[in-house]
């Protein structure tokens, strides 16, 4: 065997005397021997009216079928006949050949081939090959096929015999994919169909949610039922808890919760949600097999999920999860495809029971188990890069250029533009009209759609960049060759130590790509599993090499209608050796293998492997505990819903929906500190008083029985009248009222020092604008708090500036003082939060001051005067901006400053030459303020909104572009003329990642990114403190959003997250983990409360409850 691979290696190195082009090129069919093309052609009954998955193409499998370690093909057609190629590449030859043996093997058409896969069906040691069918046809024409291997002799090839029938598995259902499992550890391989239906015409219509087996698209589970007497396999569906109804597109097994059983997620099209099928281990007789946790897992979904693969992108030894929807990159294709955005129908389809969907691909980042079970995932396609590749089908996680890293590779294409909104549109006319009666439309949509267009698109490359990035490397690994591509699957063809790849296209051939790397080293393996699953499927293999560990499962079915090969193949780099494999079998057996040999294939043997000492896990210890659950913190936030859409349909995100903000301090003398938490329209805030105990008593600030009408979006415990005691300041604001409302007035409850409140909002000047934050210093030093209170936004006027406020307190009163010591501040922006911080070391405290789509903004305190600085280090720090907070991180004794911003994982991507702008004006005349809001993509700067949805706020725009095709090409210039750009009212952002604003001294900053978790969704609470208790400050961040209109999606990556100060002004990233600081959802504040032996920490969210997480006794 080491011979061998001496042999193939040596010669694989000859035959690259000269280097391509690109990474991988398109051999063609007389240099491979694959001819295969899957014609479609469209006709009275083969067309989008009788079946709407007639263009979604097909599959292919790799696998070695005669045991020669060379990966053969299986191409599976949809009119045309399936296809089946023997590997016959020799050493030298440079390239991957392959044989024609479809009519000897015994391949038989028959029916509309889908999905492929490879297995070792009957344990024979050789490969089978299952096969799915779908189409508009009946059922008869609609059986799966089992091609059974029954060997070769000498020098002849395999031979199959089909006995979908003995077996069992002939199955009618309209199945596009198998997955093959040892779902029960009873050591043989069971099966799961992935099914759709043609029998609902239309699945984007919303009907509740089927979850007791009943659906028309409920997929299937087979269980292997083998023995002495011949093969057999049992539909075990119902019983095994396969309940769920939906469309599947995309099928991977992996063991998501890392509990040595296997788990199945299953990707589904239209407005089913994704289903990840969660192994119960069969721990309690009666129960079912699987329980269906999608949502428990994941925070959204891809929209029109398609294909899927599941692996480890990051190297942590956790699975992480792709999952591929239709997202166009660019924005003609989007503003053509893009309807409305219709929050109310959002939150409709919530109610019904679905999950929130967006369109574009979904990258979901394990991040490990949550103290409740769940493993807890953050979707961060957007930061990654690659959540909009079109019409996207197959996505492929593998290491393509060797360097030990998955890299991603996406199928697209689709034969007919159906998504097209002229042609969606005039459709629907037509249908309204009921001129014509169903036939005459049907037969009008068969003809209408066979004239639209192709997509033809690139299949598109991204090279792993080592942070949760990926580099679009599509023109350098292959170029653009536009194509109609579906199945794919990688293997090493030639076994030459690198990933080549596979893909069934629509009316073209397919593709055989070889791939060109060069002067890196590899690990192939071959498993050589129990008498029952030869092949090894379920077993896990991790890799340890110079300080990297990779880990691969053993599954194959992955992508769109495809499977895998079953060689693992680790890329190594320039590391050239392996410190050891280490193979965990799904029986629990393992073995190690130290110091392999590399640049081979190597088989390991179950036969060799040994049973693992059972060893209990002992929880990680962490920083951090939660205790919610013993605290008696039992309060749940509420919130009405309102929708700020309905006034202005250009917003980016609803205004409403900004608490619940707390506050803490010790409102009962007794020194523990207690807490505020803000209530919202119709619903009270409440003190939480805490205990010597730890624990916390509800109590009420006020009086309850007059109805509630104000928003609470900001609050600060401090002592308002000089009495030593806390008093209460309560922030209001949101959406929801026009400016000048009485119910936007701020309330001042003073404390009688045993933490009873009275109302004294007549100490407050009267305001009525919309708030967003309370802080508090002695401006003018004369002893007492002086407050600044931001103004978040001119009522149902976005984004003209809210109304800030200098409040000087005069004896416990307070008097409005804007615009004689800081007339600056009144217009600041869109203020969202503030702090009070010595910048200059002058004893006197200044202002720093953010907000959305505001630049940082620094008022130095003049003895009591609040002055604008000009710092040239702030020009162009525009952003999202929504909380900061001060402290010395560096050591130098002048305050630094982090600030939360939208961060990287949006649609976004700005900077000071390509911002993200808003427009605001009164463009159409019509005495209504319109936000037009836009941002740049390839370089061209463009409005977001689709067509309809600035139809809804300007009518007129519909006949200046009469259909979407030419909306679709206006940019900005085409929608604003220079003089309405110029007389408008401009705000921007060129930056979105939140940062570390590092203070240098002479009123100068340097702005430093935080690291990459950090910009996982947006900040909007922060708190510094010294967590871990090493002398330097750290920070405690909370965020998302899920305020978002419904086709950008809400922000919910973000899972709270330490930042470990060096002291230095640099920081460390600690996820929950380690950490212990679990705070997901929609959190929107943090703070600490201090107690005599130890410190704890709350998060609040939106429409959640409160959470409370406990730092060890001081020692």
């Amino acid at each position: 065997m080491k011979y061998v691979a001496a042999v193939w290696f040596l010669c694989s190195l000859m035959a690259c005397s000269r280097k391509p082009d690109t990474l991988f090129t398109t051999l063609s069919s007389s240099e491979s021997g694959v001819d295969f093309q899957n014609i479609v052609t469209e006709n009275d009954t083969v067309n989008l009216v009788d079946y709407y998955y007639v263009y979604n193409g097909g599959g292919v499998a790799v696998g070695d079928i005669n045991n020669d370690d060379l990966p053969d093909l299986y191409f599976t057609g949809n009119q045309v006949g399936d296809r089946l190629y023997l590997n016959i590449t020799k050493p030298g030859s440079g390239h991957p050949q392959f044989k024609d043996i479809t009519q000897t093997a015994g391949i038989r058409k028959a029916g509309w081939s889908t999905g492929v896969t490879m297995a070792d069906v009957n344990a024979d040691g050789l490969l089978d090959i299952y096969v799915c069918k779908s189409g508009n046809y009946p059922g008869n024409r609609r059986k799966n096929q089992l091609y059974i291997n029954k060997g070769s002799k000498a020098g002849e090839s395999p031979r199959f015999d089909e006995q979908a029938e003995q077996y069992g598995l002939a199955d009618t259902t309209y199945t596009n994919q198998a997955a093959f499992l040892d779902y029960d550890h009873d050591g043989d391989l069971d099966v799961y169909l992935l099914t759709s239906t043609n029998l609902i015409r239309n699945p984007n219509q919303v009907t509740p949610v089927i979850a007791d087996g009943s659906g028309l698209a409920n997929d299937k589970l087979f269980r292997n039922d083998s023995d002495a007497s011949g093969h057999h396999f049992t539909d075990v569906t119902t019983s095994a808890g396969i309940l769920h109804d939906g469309f599947g597109l995309g099928l991977t097994v992996a063991d998501f919760n890392q509990d040595g059983w296997e788990d199945i997620y299953v990707a589904n099209d239209f407005l089913a949600n994704d289903f990840l099928y969660l192994n119960n281990r069969n721990t309690h007789a009666g129960e079912p097999s699987f329980s269906e946790v999608g949502k428990r897992y994941f925070k959204h979904h891809s929209q029109f999920s398609m294909g899927c693969d599941a692996a480890d992108i990051n190297n942590d030894g956790l699975t992480d999860l792709v999952v591929a929807d239709m997202l166009p990159p660019d924005n003609e294709q989007r503003k053509k495809m893009a309807g409305p955005a219709n929050y109310q129908q959002f939150e409709s389809i919530l109610r019904q029971g679905y999950h929130p969907q967006f369109m574009r691909n979904m990258l979901q980042v394990n991040g490990g188990k949550a103290p409740d079970g769940r493993m807890v995932f953050s979707e961060i396609g957007q930061l990654a890069g690659v959540s909009a590749t079109d019409w996207s089908w197959s996505p492929l996680l593998a290491d393509l250029d060797n360097d030990g890293w998955r890299d991603l590779f996406i199928t697209n294409g689709y034969l007919r533009d159906i998504t097209d909104l002229d042609f969606v549109s005039f459709n629907d006319n037509m249908a309204q009209k009921g001129s014509r009666n169903p036939d005459e439309m049907n037969r009008y949509l068969r003809q209408g759609a066979t004239k639209m267009p192709s997509i033809n698109k690139p299949n598109r490359f991204f090279r792993n960049h080592h942070d949760l990035t990926f580099d679009d490397v599509t023109a350098t690994w292959f170029g653009t060759e536009p194509s109609l591509s579906n199945g794919a699957a990688y293997a090493d063809l030639d076994r030459d130590g690198d990933l080549d790849l596979v893909v069934n296209n629509i009316n073209q051939p397919a593709y055989i790509l070889q791939n060109n790397t060069a002067n890196t080293h590899y690990l192939q393996l071959k498993l050589r599993g129990p008498a029952l699953n030869p092949f090894g499927l379920g077993a896990d293999v991790t890799v340890y090499s110079r300080g990297l560990t990779q880990t691969y499962h053993q599954a194959v079915t992955r992508g769109y209608q495809s499977s895998g090969d079953y060689i693992i193949h680790a890329g190594l780099g320039l590391a050239n050796r392996v410190d050891s494999v280490r193979v965990v079998w799904p029986d629990g057996k393992a073995q190690t293998l130290a110091n392999p040999p590399i640049d081979r294939l190597l088989t390991l043997e179950h036969t060799q492997a040994r049973p693992i000492p059972e060893q209990p896990k002992q929880p990680l210890p962490t920083l951090l505990t939660d205790v919610t659950g013993v605290s008696g913190l039992n309060f749940t936030h509420q919130e009405e819903s309102y929708l700020d859409y309905n006034q202005e349909p250009l917003l980016p995100h609803k205004l409403s929906q900004q608490g619940p903000k707390l506050a803490a301090g010790d409102v009962n003398g007794d020194g523990l500190e207690d807490l505020f938490v803000g209530g919202s329209f119709r619903h009270y805030g409440k003190i939480m008083l805490q205990t010597s105990a730890g624990r916390f008593i509800e109590k009420a600030y006020t009086d309850e029985s007059q109805p509630k009408d104000e928003e609470d979006v900001g609050a600060l415990l401090f002592d308002a009248d000089a009495d030593g005691d806390k008093d209460l300041y309560i922030v209001s604001g949101s959406n929801e009222y026009y400016d000048g409302s009485v119910y936007y007035q701020d309330r001042l409850y003073l404390n009688n020092g045993s933490g009873t409140f009275t109302n004294a909002t007549d100490r407050l000047p009267p305001i009525r604008h919309s708030g967003s934050c309370i802080v508090a210093a002695d401006v003018d030093k004369d002893g007492d708090l002086d407050l600044f209170r931001g103004g978040r936004l001119r009522a149902l006027s976005y984004p003209l500036s809210g109304e800030s406020s200098l409040l000087i307190n005069e004896g416990g009163r307070f008097r409005e003082a804007t615009d004689a010591l800081a007339p600056g501040l009144k217009s600041a922006g869109m203020v969202t939060d503030a702090v009070w911080a010595d910048i200059d070391r002058d004893s006197w405290p200044d202002l720093v001051v953010v907000g959305e789509l505001m630049p940082i903004t620094v008022f130095r305190n003049d003895r009591g005067h609040l002055e604008p600085s000009t710092s040239p280090s702030l020009t162009g720090s525009e952003g999202f901006w929504n909380c900061i907070r001060a402290g010395d991180f560096d050591h130098d004794g002048d305050p630094d400053f982090v600030l939360g911003n939208l961060g990287m994982n949006s649609r976004y991507r700005v900077s000071a030459t390509q911002p993200m702008r808003v427009y605001a004006g009164d463009f159409d005349g019509n005495g209504r303020l319109d936000a037009i809001s836009t941002y740049y993509l390839q370089g061209q700067e463009y409005p977001i909104a689709s067509r309809d949805e600035l139809g809804r706020q300007w009518p007129g725009i519909k006949k200046q572009f009469t259909n979407y095709a030419l909306y679709a090409k206006a940019k900005l210039t085409d929608l604003l003329s220079p003089e309405q750009q110029k007389s408008s009212t401009m705000l921007r952002a060129c930056i979105q990642q939140s940062i570390l604003l590092e203070n240098t001294g002479n009123g100068t900053f340097r702005l430093k990114p935080l690291p990459m978790p950090a910009q996982w969704a947006p900040i909007q609470a922060l708190l510094v403190d010294d967590v871990d208790r090493d002398g330097n400050l750290d920070v405690l961040a909370v965020g998302n959003a899920y305020d978002t209109e419904s086709i950008a999606g809400q922000y919910d990556a973000m899972t709270g997250l330490l930042l470990r100060g060096d002291g230095r002004g640099r920081f460390q990233s600690v996820l929950f983990p380690k950490s212990g600081f679990l705070a997901d959802g929609d959190c929107k504040s943090v703070v600490r409360l201090i107690n005599k032996t130890q410190s704890l920490y709350v998060v609040s969210a939106n429409k959640a409850p409160l959470r409370l997480f406990r730092r060890q006794k001081e020692q």
